[in-house]
């Protein structure tokens, strides 16, 4: 019986030593973290350091690299054993990927609520989850690829998607001003009832859907019932009372491609930092709950939801 307990302590060991979890640490309770990564999952906490922190199995670890450094035509060097370079430069932290990053998991990174997020990341190859929670600073994430997550952030925020999907569930202590914008994909946002709020929803080719239990005020309102997978439960809302949507057509890359508008002009948003070929928009401006602090959510091609929380 003795024995048997030993043999499986020492199997016990093994395993855990297989998979051993990597930690970087930096002492830091506020100021910019900037992040050019493929992907990860950052999530605020009540702390003084950023806990860079992945999981490896013993197969994943090269023999012939031992002893050496990654190294990247970036310039970047590999100071943490994880794939990636970490600098300090006053109150910014910057991390960037060190050649190709592809360890089975997200990077997780643990950052005091404080601090403010920079995210950047336009590469085509390898574009992971981007999932960013519970942090109090601002928020700028510009991606072509990545679909991202967003939950329990306060902002301001500037979110900029070109192929990936947004979906985002703020509570009450929301600081404006908020703009989330995806250009192919679909803008998913959860907002409590009673938020007060200057309110832009926008769309070329899709539709826009709202919940009931916001009492949107806008200049001008058609109302179609209309149920879908993800606008079951709202209602389609339009700027106008002559808008038909467009259906885009092809691919590129798995995204789609612009629908063909042959005599479309060309429409600059210098705000959103997007250019929108179409020949009409649907567009609302509004309020909710009298007014408050300024949300812009906008998707070029797809659908924009608006949910209660």
């Amino acid at each position: 019986m003795k024995k048997q307990i030993i043999t499986l302590t020492l199997l016990l060991s093994l395993c855990f030593s297989a998979w051993a979890q990597k930690e970087y640490k930096v002492a830091k309770s506020t100021g910019k973290l900037h992040l050019n990564l493929n992907g990860a999952v950052i999530e605020g906490y009540d702390g003084n350091e950023i806990i860079f922190s992945s999981q490896k199995t013993q197969e994943e670890e090269d023999e012939r690299a031992k002893g050496l450094q990654a190294i990247s035509g970036t310039g970047y060097k590999d100071n943490t054993g994880m794939g990636i370079n970490v600098t300090e430069n006053g109150q910014d932290i910057h991390v960037n990927m060190v050649g190709n990053r592809i360890d089975k998991d997200l990077l997780k990174i643990h950052v005091p609520k404080q601090f403010s997020i920079t995210f950047t990341y336009h590469k085509t190859l390898q574009a992971e989850l981007i999932v960013i929670n519970n942090i109090k600073g601002e928020i700028e994430l510009s991606t072509s690829y990545n679909k991202v997550k967003l939950e329990n952030n306060s902002g301001p925020m500037n979110i900029k998607a070109i192929y990936g999907s947004v979906d985002v569930a703020f509570e009450n202590d929301i600081k404006g001003p908020v703009s989330i914008i995806s250009v192919y994909d679909y803008v998913d946002v959860a907002l409590p009832a009673s938020t007060k709020a200057n309110i832009e929803l926008g769309t070329s080719y899709g539709k826009l859907y709202a919940a009931d239990d916001f009492n949107i005020t806008v200049t001008e309102r058609n109302v179609e019932k209309e149920e879908g997978a993800r606008g079951h439960g709202a209602t389609a809302i339009s700027g106008t009372a002559t808008r038909t949507a467009d259906t885009p057509r092809g691919t590129i890359n798995g995204a789609p491609t612009p629908p063909i508008a042959p005599v479309a002009p060309v429409v600059e948003d210098r705000t959103l930092g997007f250019v929108y070929r179409g020949s009409e928009r649907e567009n609302i401006k509004g309020t909710i709950n009298g007014g408050g602090v300024d949300l812009i959510f906008k998707s070029n091609y797809k659908n924009v939801y608006l949910r209660t929380r």
